[in-house]
């Protein structure tokens, strides 16, 4: 599996991962979570008006994205299981 970072890729990258038997993963919505600028309110708000049955939601797992993350991923989780979304790993 493989997720072109920005979620660009160009064709000819694309088909070279294909043809070593990856499968490429973009994603729709980024929760921002990574910005020092933006709060939590604003991630979780852009999180949640951007998401759509199959959207494929960025978070990071790093340091810098940890304040933010540790807030808002728990609360779209709920908001999503509410509005009942399934999450399903991507094949």
């Amino acid at each position: 599996m493989f997720r072109p970072p920005y979620g660009k890729i160009k064709p000819t990258q694309a088909n070279i991962l294909l043809k070593k038997g990856y499968k490429i993963a973009m994603l729709d919505v980024v929760s921002g979570d990574f910005d020092q600028r933006l709060s939590p309110k604003k991630s979780l708000e852009k999180v949640l008006k951007n998401t759509n049955p199959g959207s494929i939601v960025v978070f990071h797992d790093s340091v810098k994205a940890y304040k933010i993350l540790q807030e808002v991923l728990p609360k779209a989780l709920e908001y999503w299981k509410l509005k009942g979304f399934e999450f399903l790993p991507i094949k």
